[in-house]
């Protein structure tokens, strides 16, 4: 929405000769016309506000904000007080990156005509972009009143309702402006919107609408893939992140998001390709260097270690990616055994992201997490599973991979899902939704309603298995939902995977995980406190659980692969393959941190690890020392 319009002429002593016949050229697109007449004024007036502001929007149109911003400060020297000049003004700004300087003048077009709808929505959807919600809220919904008619003040609303939380009010606002003008953009936002509210059978719908209207819509196909790498359709994803990338090719977060989804279907050198095309076009963009670290070895001292280096002390950045940028040169020191700059690296990464999480009021709560074992420990004993015995699905098929992250369940994933009747589903997500609904009361009360949900989930297990005689489930966080589990499927079996703490603590710490997941991993202590809490619920299954439980130690595995391999086999009720041991040839999705690390020969570099930086452990030693149920070798 530009300033320009009624208001875009504001006369002194009258108009100049000729600004009318050019600003009709203006207003049917004849820019080049337009331009001409009012240079010809210019010839003879220099100073003409008008003539100066209206061939500033020219040069705008034309792609050149520099010579905009210039031009249009003319004119405003000439005429302070002319608000539309401002407001055209922050729009030249603006496309010149000039993002502060464009707020300035949003906000004094706005001071000078608290009427200016152009302003107000400019203002607005500038102050979203900034994440500044709230100020922008009360510009957009100036808008929305100044110019309820205009599609793009609604969808601004929109973006700043969606951005406050205010889920139900933002759909509104975008249906209102999809109404207005039933665009690829406008249902494309509406698309994203139903993702925040679950609603993803209609989140589909939207984007291939959006598709339908404007297949060259690069927008409508990167969120259509984020929608299918959501579903676990990676490979349908990919092909939608290449037609994004290829429509708009200068977009680094599209091929950054290819590049994601190129090295969980473990295509690694496309996938490599694709975060440094994202980092040509954007050398800034911190999450690509992080990507780009975790599935190769950056040099320490090369180029890329130092634009991270740089990016994670810029105080211009969003803390998220100067986090992200640390990270990514705590790995390349760790890669090359400088151990002491290494973890400098990565207490500074983990000190940022802590403070950004704390910004959104984020935080690990030990305290509750206490509470939360205490309570499943009280509510699922012996006899409440002799109580719920039979109560769900004797099936077979599932299998649960838990235990603390990275404790070694990818890697036990993939040794496993190498077996030609097992097939590694990755880390799903709806034993959480299911434990959602469950009580312990009702396995007594409502067993139809414990198998239906049984029934369902197996449904969902057989889809994705095709034929498969066992499917893993490996969300290590499934440890906190066994109880669940055992009365849903009784005849599921359960592998515990277990580490050195101290090792499975520091591998935590220094990793960046999706999201605001696995809060306690950007603290040494809470590190060390969410592994207490995971062992001793983990002591309590083992002695209640009446399901096959199996523990396999990280250790063990990389000491003797083919003896812990024929072992799990076993376990399974399956008979042994020897392509089992070839489980980094293995080509499956592995959606997790692990996916680089899966598909490289065993080493034991990762054992003991912790050694390495012992002297920098002392919060993280000093919470496991206390621990009854921890044992440090």
């Amino acid at each position: 929405m530009t300033g320009s319009g009624n208001r875009a002429v504001r006369r002194r002593a009258g108009p100049a000769v000729g600004l009318a016949q050019a600003v009709r050229h203006h207003q049917a697109g004849r820019l080049k016309e337009a331009a001409s007449g009012y240079r010809r004024i210019l010839a003879k007036a220099p100073t003409d506000p008008n003539a100066l502001h209206l061939l500033g929007i020219v040069a705008l149109s034309e792609g050149h904000p520099e010579r905009a911003i210039r031009l249009i400060l003319k004119a405003i020297a000439a005429m302070p007080d002319f608000a539309e000049a401002h407001c055209n003004l922050g729009n030249a700004q603006r496309a010149a990156g000039l993002v502060r300087e464009a707020c300035d003048s949003y906000r004094r077009a706005v001071a000078l005509d608290p009427d200016c709808a152009a302003a107000h929505n400019n203002l607005g959807l500038l102050l979203c972009e900034k994440g500044d919600f709230p100020v922008a809220l009360a510009h957009c919904r100036r808008a929305v009143e100044l110019a309820p008619e205009l599609a793009e003040v609604h969808n601004n609303l929109g973006n700043a309702l969606r951005g406050l939380g205010q889920f139900a009010a933002a759909e509104g606002a975008f249906r209102r402006a999809l109404r207005l003008e039933p665009s690829a953009a406008r249902h494309t936002n509406l698309g994203n919107l139903l993702a925040d509210l679950g609603r993803f059978d209609e989140v589909e719908r939207c984007y291939r609408r959006a598709i339908t209207l404007d297949p060259g819509f690069a927008m409508a196909h990167h969120a259509l893939a984020a929608e299918l790498r959501r579903r676990g359709d990676l490979a349908a994803a990919v092909e939608s992140f290449r037609r994004a990338a290829r429509l708009n090719p200068s977009q680094a977060v599209v091929w950054n998001d290819l590049g994601h989804a190129l090295r969980a279907l473990g295509q690694l050198e496309e996938a490599l390709d694709a975060f440094r095309r994202a980092l040509a076009v954007d050398p800034d963009l911190a999450e690509a260097y992080r990507n780009l670290a975790n599935c190769a070895r950056l040099p320490a001292d090369g180029l890329e270690a130092a634009r991270a280096t740089a990016l994670a002390a810029r105080p211009d950045l969003p803390l998220d990616q100067r986090a992200a940028a640390a990270f990514a040169l705590g790995k390349a020191l760790d890669d090359a055994a400088r151990c002491d700059e290494a973890f400098a690296a990565y207490e500074e990464a983990n000190r940022l992201y802590r403070k950004f999480l704390a910004a959104a009021g984020v935080r690990f709560d030990a305290e509750a997490l206490r509470r939360e074992v205490d309570e499943t420990i009280k509510a699922f004993t012996p006899s409440f599973f002799t109580s719920a015995a039979n109560r769900g699905d004797p099936s077979e098929l599932p299998v649960f991979i838990v235990g603390m992250p990275r404790s070694g369940t990818s890697l036990v994933e993939q040794i496993v899902a190498s077996h030609s009747q097992i097939f590694g589903a990755g880390e799903l997500k709806e034993i959480g939704a299911l434990a959602s609904e469950f009580a312990p009361a009702m396995a007594a009360s409502d067993p139809a309603l414990v198998r239906r949900l049984a029934d369902s989930h197996l449904q969902r297990l057989r889809s994705l298995g095709r034929g498969a005689a066992r499917v893993i489930d490996k969300l290590p966080d499934n440890v906190f939902k066994l109880g669940v589990i055992a009365t849903l499927f009784p005849h599921a079996r359960v592998i515990f995977c277990r580490r050195d703490p101290r090792d499975t603590c520091l591998s935590c710490y220094f990793q960046k995980f999706l999201g605001s997941q696995l809060l306690f991993s950007y603290d040494l202590a809470d590190c060390a406190r969410r592994f207490i809490e995971t062992e001793r619920l983990a002591a309590h299954w083992r002695r209640v659980l009446p399901l096959p439980q199996l523990d396999v130690y990280y250790e063990d595995v990389v000491a003797d692969l083919e003896g812990e391999s024929r072992r799990l086999i076993t376990f399974l009720g399956l008979d042994w393959e020897p392509g089992c041991l070839d489980f980094h040839r293995t080509s499956r999705i592995v959606a997790t941190a692990s996916a680089w690390q899966v598909r490289q020969p065993l080493h034991r570099r990762s054992v003991g690890r912790w050694r390495h930086y012992s002297r920098h452990l002392g919060p993280l030693l000093d919470v496991l020392a206390v621990a009854p149920c921890v044992r440090l070798g």
